[in-house]
Parts: C-alpha cells; structure tokens; sequence
C-alpha cells in the first residue's frame, strides 16, 4: 500500500469509510479496467481517490462512445460507463475497450438483476452533468 496507511474509500455520500471489510472487498474483487466488482459495491478510481457504490445505489447504468479526431490522424473512440440514482448522472468511467465495458454491465445484471440499462432522456429535454 505505498506506506500511506490503509486503505480509505469515499463513497456516494461523500463521507469516507475504513473498516477491514471494504478494504478486504477491494483486495479480492475483479478487476474490470478501473473498476473493480466485489461483492459488497463497486470501486473506482478518480483523481487518486478510491470511490465506492453500494449496488443498490446504482438504478441505471449505460455506455457513451465518444469519439476523438487529432489532426492528421484516424479518429479514436473510447467508452464511458455511466452510472445514474435517481435519475441523475453520478459516475462517468472512462474506458478504452468497450468489451470491458459490457462485461461491467453483464457483471451488474448478475449482481443486482434490478439495475435498468440504457440512455433515457431527461422528460424536460436537458441533459444532466456530472455532481
């Protein structure tokens, strides 16, 4: 752990936890790109903080592919894992590969079958950004 003390998670709420069984979750779980799938939540990576979700905090999840045109090159994409409570948008996740992308989502629909996958749309027409 680089010497830096254990291992200290932020979750949804902003307020960090500690305790032996996040940080034994994290040791063990799969690692999906950035992302890694225990079995009490999902952790992720962002800015050097370690984030974590509680699977039941996730009500929707869904991929955007942006893509990137350097000038004199071919065009790249590259896919984000987008995470939604309560129909707001709480977590972009960059990735380069999309097949690590559908594996997050396959890995979700058998962790919590009651997550909904997909875009929708705002009723109002106006895209929510990031908290």
């Amino acid at each position: 752990m680089f010497g830096f003390g254990k291992l200290k998670f932020r979750g949804v709420d902003k307020k960090y936890v500690d305790d032996p069984a996040h940080a034994e979750d994290y040791d063990s779980a799969e690692v999906v790109g950035r992302v890694r799938l225990g079995k009490l939540c999902l952790y992720y990576r962002d800015l050097g903080k370690k984030y974590y979700v509680p699977y039941e905090y996730i009500d929707r999840a869904f991929t955007r592919i942006s893509e990137c045109q350097p000038d004199d090159s071919p065009a790249y994409y590259y896919y984000r894992l987008i995470l939604v409570h309560d129909e707001k948008e709480f977590a972009n996740l960059i990735f380069n590969k999309e097949e690590e992308v559908d594996h997050i989502h396959e890995r979700l629909k058998e962790i919590r079958p009651e997550i909904r996958f997909g875009y929708v749309p705002p009723a109002d027409g106006k895209r929510r950004h990031f908290s």
